[in-house]
């Protein structure tokens, strides 16, 4: 039995997919991408993503050895999306002890997550989760601390999961000290658009917070600083009250200067 399999799940996104990738390697013995090119809910017309961005398997082909395995999977639903992407990476490669799920957007800092490995590793626990620093728009702004974790590890064998990839049993969980940069809100302007015109399209079909409408011109294309209430949902804008001001350590900006890819 290996040690470490790193799982994505990707729908659109991959402007930090390829920095997002390699932060993960050293600690990482395998890599598994599931990804697909359609929505959750397959809305048709729709635009076809990779007219506006490159594709995982492109950055893959491009940047990675076969440490780093890629498949085209689709799910019409999120609701038990992380299970099935591992049972899929399971036919090809081994079992695995430590499980990690990722989103594309989600990049560590060097070292740091090998730290959150070896913390994970030391626990009892069979769950833990990355805290997050949101960056908006550049490398120069970020959303105040919120309750919302990122990426999350697993212990042999994960439970089902519900649209998230958080636990539902939180006695058996635990915070790390160390956490990533998501990179959600920083992707190019055709990709944040896409994905914006995705949710209003599926989040009420599988049971989501709906977007306002106006939310990618209003509070996020024509952004400025003095803009409130940032949150995508309409019915709770008000848990992102607004964007301050972030001095990035030099290091992780080095790190993410090293091939800035954008789409």
């Amino acid at each position: 039995m290996r040690n470490v399999l790193v799982v994505y799940r990707i729908l659109y996104g991959t402007d930090y997919l390829e920095r997002s990738i390699r932060s993960v390697l050293a600690g990482a013995d395998r890599v598994f991408v599931g990804y697909s090119y359609e929505p959750w809910t397959r809305p048709k017309p729709f635009t076809d993503v990779r007219e506006i961005e490159i594709s995982p398997r492109e950055v893959i082909d491009q940047h990675f050895d076969d440490k780093v395995t890629a498949a085209y999977y689709h799910y019409d639903s999120p609701r038990n999306q992380f299970k099935l992407l591992r049972m899929e990476a399971i036919k090809y490669l081994e079992e695995y002890y430590i499980t990690v799920f990722m989103e594309p957007d989600m990049v560590w800092a060097p070292g740091y997550f090998e730290k959150f490995i070896d913390e994970f590793k030391h626990r009892r626990e069979l769950y833990q989760s990355a805290p997050q620093i949101e960056l908006w728009k550049t490398n120069e702004w970020r959303i105040p601390q919120r309750n919302r974790l990122g990426a999350t590890a697993y212990k042999g064998m994960i439970p089902t999961l519900g649209f998230g990839q958080q636990p539902a049993d939180g006695d058996v969980s635990v915070i790390s000290k160390f956490g990533h940069y998501n990179y959600g809100f920083c992707l190019n302007e055709q990709t944040m658009r896409y994905k914006h015109e995705a949710a209003l399209d599926f989040s009420a079909k599988i049971g989501d917070s709906v977007p306002a409408q106006r939310w990618y011109e209003d509070k996020w294309l024509n952004w400025t600083p003095d803009t409130m209430n940032l949150e995508p949902s309409a019915n709770h804008s008000h848990n992102i009250p607004k964007a301050v001001a972030y001095e990035m350590p030099l290091e992780m900006r080095e790190y993410m200067d090293e091939n800035p890819i954008k789409n």
